[in-house]
């Protein structure tokens, strides 16, 4: 994806691990800041682990203020990402819609009006008419209603990354690709570099980027990181060009969604249990996790035959959907659906962005600057970013409200 480094040095200021869209702008935000000697180590390609499976999506409708501040200061920097990396990637702002199918939906959807309106985030409820004015021909005899927010929309995770690490080689960075870190060396209460296949690297500050893989990593260190992998599915249909232009639709009760990509749709569901119910998130963490390998997914074969029934009973486009391609992917999970991102307390020089629960893309610009801050300021100071510290787990500090997607 980008020329990088292949040499491995024996030691760096920073030493940032994990190739995929969070480590790479971690990257150009400290090279930007004026870093000096930040590396970034993958183990395979950059941008081949969870980043290159998502659907990209970029919203503000969040029920919990810090997630609807950080998707602000994203956005921000999404609408202006040329500018700042000197790399293209289009932030297409078709908005975001829910659709509620009951009345108990309807009024969840309506609860956070009042937040969104004292942060200053454009959203508006749509009857039935204005639903089928946004999406011709969607069906909506069966919903409640919806909501909208027209500056949401959608973008190119992979595009992205590679405009993150070409920035980040202009500023002074260096990529290592194709070397694995095995694990975290750590003299006492601080960890002072990286073992990987090749060799050691020493540093003032390690930065783990690793999503899936956190918590096997930072165990190397003794630092039990509650982070685990849930698969989600993604399908894509024959082109549709006269979808081409609808918002990102999400069924608010299913968590059923589709959105436009390159004239085709792309579809992501909830998992299904065994007996074919949904399944909105995981109960509990797998007994294993290969943090070494990342684990080959099969699409289960009862996932399409539901996603031809949703999509069609949805809109009559999708009557004789054909699905063309279709992958997995792992969300990062935490334990409250939120990141993990911050200094490590009582472990000096370690650092983590991590466990982003399905939101990593969306909020790669903000939390990569915040990061950035800490490392180098000793404080985040743009947003307040300690409720997402790793000792909340411990200490119990405020609960998150609970996310959709």
């Amino acid at each position: 994806m980008t020329a990088g480094a292949t040499e491995l040095p024996a030691s760096a200021s920073t030493v940032i691990v994990g190739g995929g869209i969070v480590g790479a702008a971690c990257a150009f935000f400290l090279s930007d800041r004026g870093a000096e000697d930040v590396v970034l180590l993958e183990r395979g390609s950059l941008g081949s682990g969870t980043t290159k499976g998502g659907l990209g999506g970029i919203r503000h409708q969040f029920t919990d203020e810090l997630d609807v501040r950080l998707s602000l200061m994203a956005t921000e920097f999404w609408r202006e990402f040329g500018s700042f990396t000197g790399s293209v990637h289009e932030f297409e702002e078709r908005g975001y819609l829910f659709l509620a199918q009951t009345p108990a939906g309807l009024a969840e959807l309506k609860a956070p009006l009042e937040l969104y309106e004292r942060l200053g985030v454009p959203v508006e409820m749509l009857d039935r008419e204005q639903i089928e004015d946004l999406v011709p021909g969607i069906r909506t005899d069966d919903l409640a209603g919806g909501r909208l927010c027209a500056r949401d929309g959608y973008g190119d995770p992979l595009a992205a990354l590679a405009g993150f690490a070409a920035a980040a080689l202009l500023g002074g960075a260096r990529i290592v690709e194709g070397t694995a870190v095995t694990g975290l060396i750590r003299d006492g209460d601080r960890v002072t570099g990286v073992r990987t296949e090749r060799g050691d690297v020493r540093a003032e500050r390690v930065l783990l980027a690793t999503g899936c893989w956190t918590a096997g990593m930072a165990a190397t260190a003794g630092v039990t990181v509650p982070i685990w992998p849930y698969p989600r599915r993604v399908m894509e249909s024959q082109p549709m060009p006269l979808l081409a232009g609808i918002p990102m639709v999400i069924e608010w009760e299913s968590g059923f969604h589709f959105r436009p990509k390159e004239g085709r749709q792309r579809f992501a569901m909830p998992n299904l249990t065994p007996g074919g119910a949904i399944e909105k998130g995981p109960a509990r963490p797998p007994a294993s996790f290969d943090d070494l390998v990342f684990p080959a997914l099969d699409v289960p074969a009862a996932l399409e035959p539901w996603v031809r029934e949703r999509a069609a009973r949805r809109h009559p486009a999708f009557t004789d959907l054909e699905i063309t391609s279709r992958w997995s992917c792992y969300y990062e999970m935490t334990p409250d659906d939120h990141p993990v991102v911050g200094a490590v307390p009582g472990v000096e020089g370690l650092y983590i962005a991590a466990g982003f629960s399905g939101h990593g893309f969306m909020h790669t610009p903000a939390v990569a600057q915040l990061v950035a801050e800490e490392m180098l300021d000793g404080k985040a100071t743009t947003l307040d970013i300690s409720d997402l510290s790793l000792e909340r787990f411990q200490t119990g500090r405020r609960p998150f409200t609970p996310t959709v997607l």
